[in-house]
């Protein structure tokens, strides 16, 4: 399964959201899943239950960080006839045809 993850802090009486977004990442990052980071979301390659879990604990940093409410973003891309990689993707829509 692939997903796409936006996570955004409301509410911290800043307009700068870095510390909640840098706090996010980390959980990301220790959780040993595969991941893209873009400008404005973070994909995400993984069984569902790792995904899931793993998006509960980047909410729960924001939250222990101060953060009263998050507005996050799923987005679910879950193949059953094939395996397909976030680089399997990203390669189809490059490749010279």
């Amino acid at each position: 399964m692939i997903a796409d993850i936006t996570i955004i802090p409301i509410g911290t009486g800043s307009a700068s959201v870095s510390r909640y977004v840098r706090a996010a990442f980390e959980v990301l990052k220790q959780s040993g899943l595969k991941y893209q980071v873009g400008p404005m979301s973070t994909s995400v390659e993984g069984d569902w239950d790792t995904v899931m879990a793993t998006i509960r604990r980047m909410q729960e940093s924001c939250f222990k960080l101060g953060a009263v409410r998050l507005a996050t973003t799923i987005k679910v891309d879950e193949r059953r006839d094939k395996s397909q990689t976030m680089a399997d993707k990203v390669a189809r829509l490059t490749e010279d045809r």
